[in-house]
């Protein structure tokens, strides 16, 4: 039973183990397990509920993206029909006139292994993306809540402690050019300049690794612009869309992020005017030097007298 766990896994941590179930009510069928033995809901201490429960709710809207459903039903056990009870939660993907009869009938099998397999790695990448999305922006598809905007350009050793235990491996993966399937989905290829952008900045921070992953994401971020699939992001998700021509350093780089910045600003309103005006503080720094000074000391590049006369003065720390 532990090898085909291991081939159906979806995702895992200390909590939770999650995987495919061996007998599919459709394709994509999901089993969620807390690692601690409880036999039923009600015996979960208070302290484990929000980690269980984001990690549900994270796999339950994974569900039906991997799958191509237009919903998801979630299920939780029932002490009458286990032999042996234990916690655990269905995630089944829905779609209208799929001919589901009750709860779980007709069961739908997987064609082959290789059917399986797929859909495993599928579901996979897409946990881990919705995961890193809701830890970014939080839950749902509106405006982010203060307590995300205030996280997300500040230094903080906790937040970039759990960053890093959470992504940190992800964001290797991208470095070293891996990842590359979440290029096909708007909400992966964000995920993607996420780790490629943000992540880089916050855990290698006055180092050169904060830069290491531009160039990839300013590719992943102007294909997104240029096929225009940054339009099925929300106002707060094209923030960061568009940060990689933001961070280049060059005119033409600098010229998209304008670009970009005001097109937010007229279609979001402006609330979103702030996200403009850092844009052309940085357009004036790339206009003056070319690049940015402050980038110089982690890239082992000389500064200029300019250069070192801008440092010294306000303004001059942008990242």
């Amino acid at each position: 039973m532990r090898g085909e766990v291991e081939l159906s896994r979806v995702f895992e941590d200390d909590e939770v183990l999650a995987f495919l179930d061996h007998k599919p009510v459709f394709p994509g069928h999901v089993l969620l397990i807390p690692k601690r033995h409880v036999a039923t809901l009600d015996e979960l201490t208070p302290e484990e509920v929000p980690g269980l429960f984001e990690k549900l709710k994270v796999i339950s809207r994974a569900v039906p993206l991997a799958a191509g459903g237009q919903g998801c039903f979630v299920a939780n056990n029932n002490v009458v029909s286990q032999s042996v009870p234990h916690l655990h939660w269905h995630a089944v993907p829905r779609t209208r006139g799929d001919g589901l009869k009750g709860f779980f009938w007709p069961r739908h099998a997987y064609a082959d292994r290789q059917a399986q397999e797929a859909m495993r790695a599928r579901l996979e990448d897409v946990i881990l993306q919705e995961l890193i999305l809701d830890f970014w922006f939080g839950p749902g598809p509106g405006p982010s809540s203060e307590f995300y905007v205030k996280r997300w350009f500040a230094q903080d050793a906790e937040f970039d402690r759990s960053l890093r235990e959470r992504f940190g491996k992800a964001m290797q993966t991208a470095l070293d050019g891996g990842l590359t399937s979440w290029e096909t989905t708007p909400r992966g290829r964000l995920a993607l300049i996420l780790l490629l952008d943000q992540f880089t900045r916050n855990l290698g921070r006055h180092t050169a690794a904060a830069f290491a992953g531009d160039e990839r994401a300013q590719r992943l971020a102007r294909e997104m612009v240029d096929q225009k699939i940054d339009q099925a992001l929300t106002f707060d998700q094209r923030i960061f869309a568009y940060l990689p021509f933001e961070h280049g350093e060059s005119a033409e780089w600098q010229r998209l992020s304008l670009k970009m910045y005001e097109q937010l600003r007229d279609q979001a309103g402006e609330k979103y005017r702030n996200y403009l005006t850092f844009a052309e503080k940085h357009a004036v720094i790339i206009e003056k030097f070319g690049r940015y000074p402050h980038r110089n000391e982690a890239l082992g590049r000389e500064s200029t007298a300019a250069e070192k006369a801008f440092l010294e003065g306000p303004d001059s720390t942008f990242w």
